[in-house]
């Protein structure tokens, strides 16, 4: 009965939400890939703004949040009351709410092969006529886990990028010859789709003769920067205050794409990356620590390649001592063991002191870096650890904080390690009421 009330509900949010577009009739641009959507998202943003009227789905990318947001209706919280409250609310939002829009910029999430997590839902919301496929990862995988027959790890890792990578291919395969697909050419999951769309072709990467080609990469303690080429122009993106990876090349590659399909130059794209260009909460910002040390924020979330990004960024960063406070990487499934023992090894080659949090990293990485004789501890939640960090930071520290978001909200630990701490709700993850209650439960 929950779950037939669950799909009536959503079916009901979903024709209110195709009206709603029918009103405006705005060009639809579809974000997907396994990980770095929302940063795709807050890049397209400032390609974009100025040069139309945008409305963006900032925290929505589901199959109740990507309609919800359509109407212009944001969940409170979870309950039976705030879906209610919502369910008598869209009506009158579609009665009610003529916001006019040149553009809807929004990211598809894709938990499962199956309805109604999957993309063949949600290209029943929204048909883009722009999709940006981003990569393909083993990244919520439990779903797609039970697709496969047993094998060994290293296949069982190719065939679930595979699966991934053919249920997020959906966009592409979605897009008419009026549409335009925007891919990675350095994902050979993604890449494939190029052949496989009626829509003309943007690519972009570092190899592999990419239309829009990364050219090179620069990191210092102020900021980062990228240049670029495409056709016989080139661009350079400058951003003091944020340590980004390599990886981000790809994104701001996705978004000058962006940008080029709507007219706008490599240039000019470039510029307005430079001026507009802001990462939400959690996700590689350089935060003041306790004790005159610094912190590399990434806590929103965490999956094994974004991991690997940010120690290889942590290493390459001048610190008196490098410190990585690493969580449990959930919903991978059956390469759970295989992707945790990986980022111990790096992290023991990468960090002077490692801190796990969570019953996966204890199980699988703690292990691996006792032996490796790294100095590492390990405990059971985020306050915890931040409790034995905070008598231990120093004077020029650089610490990485990174982790799944379920059940651990590691920016528990970032505000007791951070210099500010009146500052959390300008800086930090996931704020407001809701997560304040899932913070309580945990400290």
């Amino acid at each position: 009965m929950k779950r037939y009330l669950a799909s009536l509900l959503l079916t009901y949010f979903r024709l209110l939400a195709q009206l709603q577009l029918k009103k405006t009739s705005p060009t639809v641009i579809g974000i997907t890939g396994s990980a770095g959507k929302t940063s795709a998202l807050q890049a397209c943003e400032a390609v974009l703004t100025g040069h139309f009227k945008l409305k963006v789905s900032h925290k929505a990318n589901s199959e109740s949040g990507i309609p919800l947001d359509i109407l212009g209706l944001h969940p409170k919280g979870f309950s039976a009351a705030e879906w209610l409250r919502l369910a008598v609310l869209a009506p009158v939002q579609l009665l009610t709410n003529w916001q006019s829009y040149d553009i809807y910029l929004t990211e598809l999430g894709v938990d499962s092969p199956d309805e109604p997590k999957n993309m063949t839902y949600l290209l029943k919301i929204i048909q883009p006529r722009i999709g940006i496929f981003l990569n393909a990862q083993p990244v919520h995988s439990e779903a797609f886990d039970v697709k496969l027959d047993k094998t060994d790890p290293a296949t069982r890792k190719q065939k679930l990028t595979g699966l991934i990578a053919q249920e997020k291919g959906q966009l592409i395969k979605s897009l008419t010859k009026h549409g335009l697909a925007i891919l990675n050419a350095d994902d050979p999951a993604v890449i494939q789709f190029k052949s496989k769309t009626a829509a003309k072709t943007l690519t972009f990467g570092k190899k592999n003769n990419p239309d829009i080609k990364v050219t090179s990469y620069q990191l210092s303690p102020s900021g980062t920067s990228f240049s670029f080429a495409y056709r016989q122009t080139l661009g350079q993106i400058s951003l003091a205050g944020f340590l980004l990876p390599e990886s981000y090349g790809y994104t701001f590659g996705a978004a000058i794409g962006c940008g080029i399909s709507q007219g706008i130059g490599l240039p000019e794209a470039c510029s307005q990356l430079t001026k507009c260009f802001k990462l939400p909460p959690g996700r590689a910002s350089l935060i003041a620590g306790i004790n005159q040390s610094k912190i590399i924020d990434s806590s929103y979330n965490s999956s094994p390649q974004p991991v690997l990004d940010m120690l290889q960024l942590l290493a390459t960063i001048p610190a008196k001592r490098r410190l990585a406070l690493l969580g449990d990487m959930r919903e991978l499934g059956s390469i759970t063991q295989e992707e945790h023992q990986k980022i111990a090894q790096i992290a023991a080659k990468k960090a002077d002191q490692v801190v796990l949090v969570g019953p996966l990293m204890k199980k699988f990485a703690l292990p691996i870096l006792a032996a490796s004789q790294t100095p590492t501890k390990w405990f059971f939640s985020a306050s915890q650890a931040a409790n034995y960090l905070q008598t231990r930071l120093q004077p020029e520290d650089l610490l990485l904080i990174k982790a799944s978001q379920n059940t651990l909200l590691f920016e528990i630990a970032v505000e007791a390690l951070m210099a500010t701490p009146d500052q959390a709700d300008q800086l930090l993850c996931r704020r407001g009421k809701y997560w304040d209650s899932q913070r309580a439960k945990l400290k």
